[in-house]
Order: C-alpha cells, then sequence, then structure tokens
C-alpha cells in the first residue's frame, strides 16, 4: 500500500510510521510506541491552551475543507452548559480516497488518542465515531482498540486519573455517500434519514440533539495528538515554504501508476515527486494523461498543468483544482474521459439523497446525457446543456454533492473537448454504455 519505499522514507512519516506494523493495533503496542503521551500531555493543560497549540501548528481539515482545526475547535462554546460532542467522520467513501481506511487498519489506537484530545478541548464528554458500513475489517479492529483504551484507562470517567470523562461509540454506517456530510452525518447519528441540514445553524451551535458539535476528519483527528506531545513549532516546520499549508499529508494513489497505494508526504512536496518518484510513474509505454488531485469531487487536471504543481491548499489551487481529501487519481493515455467522467455522474446521481431538485435532476440529466454522447447520439449542443446544467448545481444546494457531480465534467469539457466532439461527430464509438 505504498510504504516502505526508499523515496518515502519512515522517518518522515508521522501518521504513516507504523502503518504495516501489526503490534501498533493493539493498546500496550501503541503505549510502546510512544502513544497517548499527547493524550496525557493535554489533560495537564487547559482546553484554551490544547486548542491554542493546534491554531498555531497550522493543521487544517484533513477531510477536504482544508479549514483550520483549531479555530474550528474554538468556535464550541466555553460553558459546557448543554452537552457537547465530537464526532469523527470515519465515512470515507470518496472515489479515490482510502487513507482513512489504513489509520484504522493499522493504528486504531493513534486516531482514539486523537479524540480524546478533541474532545478534551472542546469539553465533550461524548465522542461518536461514525464508520463506513463497508469497512467490516476495520469495524472489528476499531471495536477491540476501544475496549482496550476503556481498560487501559485512556477513555472512560477518569481518563488517566485526571478526574476528566471521556465516553466513545463506534457508530456503524449503512452505505450512505451522503452521510459523510458533516450534518447529514449527525441526522443519522440521531437515527434519521441522512439528509444533509441547512446551515444556520452551525454544529458548533446546534449539532447532535440541538447541542454544541465538532467533527473532524480521522486524519485531522489523528494528527492532533502528535501535534500536543512534540509541540506546534515541530508540525509547522513539517512544509516546504508554505505557512498557510504545514504539516504531513496522506495522498491514496490510485489508477495507472506502477506502485499505487498510501503515500505521507510534506505539505508542498511537487506532486510530479509522488507520481512519477514514489509512485513509480506510468505503466510501460504509456504517458500521463490528467489526474484527479483530491478525490472524484474536483476538477481534472492535464498532464501540463501538474508541472510545478505543489500539494499543499494553495498550491494545487493555483492550478485549478483542489487539495480535497487527497485521493489522487491518475490516468494514462489510454483513458476514456468522457467514459470516465459518464461513471463519476453516475455514481453522484446514484448517491445523490434528492432533497435539492438542482441536485437530484442535475445529476441524473448530466448521466443521462453523457451516455448518450457515449452511444453515439450526443449533439453539439449537448456540451453547452451540460456546462448551463452544471452551473445551475453548483452553489445552489444545502450540501456539495451536486457541485461535486459538476466539477470534474466541466473539466472534462474545457481541457479535452476533441474527446467529446469525438463522439458528437461518430468518428468515435464506444461499446461500454448504451443510452
Amino acid at each position: 500500500m505504498g510504504y516502505p519505499h526508499p523515496t518515502h522514507p519512515k522517518e518522515q512519516a508521522v501518521l504513516s510510521k507504523h502503518f504495516g506494523d501489526a503490534g501498533a493495533r493493539t493498546f500496550d503496542g501503541w503505549v510502546k510506541r510512544g502513544g497517548y503521551e499527547g493524550l496525557k500531555k493535554a489533560l495537564g493543560m487547559t482546553r484554551e491552551q490544547v486548542i491554542e497549540e493546534v491554531k498555531a501548528s497550522g493543521l487544517r481539515g484533513r477531510g477536504g475543507a482544508g479549514f483550520p482545526t483549531g479555530m474550528k475547535w474554538s468556535f464550541m462554546p466555553k460553558d459546557v452548559v448543554k452537552p457537547h460532542y465530537l464526532v469523527c467522520n470515519a465515512d470515507e467513501s470518496e472515489p479515490g480516497t482510502f487513507k482513512d481506511r489504513e489509520i484504522l487498519r493499522w493504528t486504531p489506537h493513534q486516531l482514539i488518542e486523537g479524540c480524546a484530545v478533541g474532545a478534551y478541548a472542546i469539553g465533550a464528554e461524548r465522542i461518536y465515531i461514525y464508520i463506513r458500513g463497508e469497512f467490516t475489517a476495520e469495524h472489528k479492529i476499531l471495536v477491540k482498540a476501544v475496549e482496550e483504551a476503556y481498560q487501559g484507562g485512556a477513555l472512560g470517567a477518569n481518563v488517566f486519573g485526571s478526574g476528566k470523562r471521556i465516553d466513545l461509540v463506534v457508530h456503524r454506517g449503512a452505505g450512505a455517500y451522503i452521510c459523510g456530510e458533516e450534518t447529514a452525518m449527525m441526522n443519522s447519528i440521531e437515527g434519521r434519514r441522512g439528509n444533509p441540514r441547512i446551515k444556520p445553524p452551525f454544529p458548533a451551535v446546534a449539532g447532535l440533539w440541538a447541542s454544541p458539535t465538532t467533527i473532524n476528519n480521522v486524519e485531522t483527528l489523528s494528527a492532533s495528538s502528535h501535534i500536543i506531545r512534540e509541540g506546534a513549532a515541530w508540525y509547522k516546520a513539517l512544509c516546504r515554504g508554505n505557512p498557510k499549508s504545514t504539516g504531513t499529508k496522506l495522498f491514496s494513489v490510485c489508477g495507472h501508476v506502477q506502485r499505487p497505494g498510501n503515500y505521507e508526504v510534506v505539505m508542498g512536496t511537487p506532486m510530479t515527486d509522488l507520481v512519477f518518484d514514489m509512485c513509480g510513474g506510468m505503466r510501460p509505454g504509456r504517458t500521463l494523461k490528467a489526474v484527479i488531485p483530491g478525490g472524484s469531487s474536483v476538477p481534472i487536471l492535464t498532464a501540463k498543468e501538474i508541472e510545478g504543481c505543489l500539494l499543499d491548499y494553495e498550491g494545487v489551487v493555483e492550478k485549478g483544482s483542489m487539495l480535497g481529501s487527497g485521493g489522487m487519481i491518475v490516468m494514462d493515455d489510454s483513458t476514456d474521459i468522457v467514459y470516465q467522467v459518464m461513471r463519476l455522474a453516475r455514481f453522484y446521481a446514484h448517491e445523490s439523497c434528492a432533497q435539492c431538485t438542482q441536485c437530484r435532476e442535475g445529476t441524473a440529466w448530466t448521466t443521462r446525457i453523457l451516455e448518450r454522447i457515449l452511444a453515439g447520439q450526443g449533439k453539439k449542443e449537448d456540451l453547452n446543456l451540460l456546462l448551463d446544467l452544471a452551473d445551475n448545481m453548483t452553489g445552489k444546494t444545502i450540501c456539495v454533492l451536486s457541485d461535486s457531480c459538476a466539477a470534474p465534467v466541466v473539466s472534462a469539457i474545457k481541457k479535452f473537448p476533441e474527446e467529446f466532439d469525438a463522439y458528437i461527430s461518430r468518428a468515435r464509438t464506444s461499446s461500454l454504455v448504451t443510452a
């Protein structure tokens, strides 16, 4: 799964340092490797000091949004009048993304420790880890680790003798991609249909059961305990010159590379280093055509655009896409771009909760039009129709699922128009799809 490798030294790893090491899965094994020292240190600090340390580190949300984590924690009310909750988003369902799964698989206590640090910082006594239902093996590993954490004193009524209570519940999803959206996730935990909520109110004001709630990603929370243990300055130094994007980032690389897998790199690493050096480049006889850098929901980058692209939040935006979840889909010159964006549109149409008209109708019609083009029944005006649909789907719905469908389609039309024209002019045919 991308580790270890000569160009990916373990000494530079933070989150993936113990991937592949079965001994790190147990409570005792994690403690032997320096685990739970961050939580113990946090318990000796005030809530405000923990938040300020995370703020100073520059840690940003690793689930896709990139929002500053310490700032997000600071939004929670200081006075705990109502119960406070921390929700860990482990519903990793974004096509092309499989990094959180590795944390759950190899270092579950790394996540539990990070969750406990976050819970203490925001004044929460209860944590919910919402895990993707299809993660059968990882669910079993995590549940066992939670039991060990209670037995070892890292969870419970008196965490490590501090007098602080922190409980943790593992909540298993039922296979709905939409529940990866934070407000849909809260509805699901409450036993409701997994539909996103209108904001405001924001979760920090009225989240789970109308109480203050913070939602963070697996990778984000896992990093927090390392920051407290080693210090904000240490984490902030892990970057290549951009103080707005600090630390390391896990990238799930799949597609037409010789060594697909998970790779942890320092923020600001050139994309070409990851694709060509660490992942071994394209298959023999093939050349790079395109990359979707942040999971399926972001614009496509051409081979030319990834030259000089730095893997941090600002670097990828500068090239016209987003870092997102770090799910990198690499495509060589054998790829049919039209077919691939149709498959993505079909996924989003299937996973729409159908609450918003623009999403329900837009994702479905986008899929039908692309299928029609692939079946040799497309018209030139279909491209403008797709762009018009995308415009009506972007920024006009409760959540960003419809935006996620529109982004790769629009970028494909603009960057690979000749491929659409070939189908519309009947110069190219496909046996893969029929209308």
